[in-house]
Order: C-alpha cells, then structure tokens, then sequence
C-alpha cells in the first residue's frame, strides 16, 4: 500500500506543519486510517466534509452513513474554527475504520476541553455542534469522546459501530427499520489510493 503525503499546499510550505500520512491500513488487523490537515477557517469546513466523505466512500460507506458522516465532521471542524481558531491555525481530521467501529475526528491545539450541552437555548445560535454528534453517536450505540492530546490541545472524536454489508439488500433492509450502525461494503476496508 503506498502512503502519500496529505497536507494542504500552504501546509507543505511550513516547516512547523506535521507530515501526516494520508491513508495507511495496519496489515493484518483489518485497520484503515486517513489524516489531513486544512487551516482553522470557515471556508475549510466544506472542504473538509467533502474530503472525508470521499475517502469514506472510496471505503465503501454506503449513502446513508456519508451523510451522518459528512455532518458530523462539518460540526467537529467547524467547532475548531468557531471555537478554537484564536489559539489554533490548523486542524487535523482522522477517519479510523475498524471491523467494528468508524471514528471521526478532530484534533486542535487550544487546550480548552468543550463539554457537549445537554439541551441547546433556542434562543442562541449557537451550542448544539457537540449535541448533534453526541447524539448521533449515542443514537447509534457509539460515542462521543473529548481528550487532552498526549501533547498538547485536544482530540474530539465520534465513535459509530461499522459493520461489513454482504450486499446491497442488507443495507436497504437495515435502513428500513433506522438501523443506525454505519454500513461498509465488503471489499471496502482498504485506503484511498492518493490523497
């Protein structure tokens, strides 16, 4: 498997930017991983969601778990640049697939830990980010995990149970009665093949 190098142009130009591995699978555990960087700006955000929603579709996530997917990675990074961006200039997105769990998530150097609301004021306009997720993860028998980084800052991370789909039908039936469990097929759990 060939990893690449996937940090935006701008990053690649500065010297204190972390080289990330842009896809790597841990050979015999069956562990697919992918990283990116992209600067703590608004714009960021979409491009962050369409990047992760690629290399998860290039996993082989099905429709349903692109969407949840893609949501939940606009909210983590757009936490980073509502919340973050002062004492952080970048932000680095993980997607981790396992046989059993898909994890989301986001790493920033502010050392402020968010605790997610348990119910949003609908008079602000903002605080439900972290709620979402919360309960999106939740919903699906997963979780939503907010650590110190072993350095320094913090990683926010959406955990879902992932399973492996024979075929199409099994999805559809799966998604008929709300089944929350983000479904991959078979041949799926393998990295991108650039970045």
């Amino acid at each position: 498997m060939r990893t690449t190098v996937s940090n935006p142009p701008a990053a690649r130009c500065d010297t204190r930017a972390p080289r990330i591995p842009a896809s790597r699978r841990t050979p015999g555990h069956g562990v697919s991983l992918y990283a990116f960087t992209v600067p703590a700006a608004a714009a960021e955000v979409p491009l962050a969601r369409r990047r992760a929603a690629r290399v998860l579709r290039e996993w082989g996530l099905h429709e349903d778990g692109l969407q949840t997917a893609a949501l939940v990675i606009s909210e983590l990074v757009g936490n980073v640049v509502r919340h973050a961006a002062p004492h952080a200039a970048r932000t680095t997105v993980t997607l981790t697939r396992t046989g059993t769990t898909l994890t989301l998530a986001v790493h920033d150097e502010h050392p402020f830990l968010p605790q997610p609301p348990s119910d949003a004021d609908p008079g602000r306009d903002c605080g439900r980010g972290l709620m979402i997720v919360d309960s999106l993860a939740r919903e699906a028998g997963g979780a939503l995990q907010i650590d110190r980084a072993p350095t320094h800052g913090k990683e926010v991370r959406a955990v879902f149970p992932a399973a492996e789909s024979a075929d199409g039908a099994d999805v559809s039936a799966c998604v008929a009665v709300a089944c929350p469990v983000m479904h991959f097929r078979r041949a799926g759990l393998a990295g991108p093949t650039g970045s």
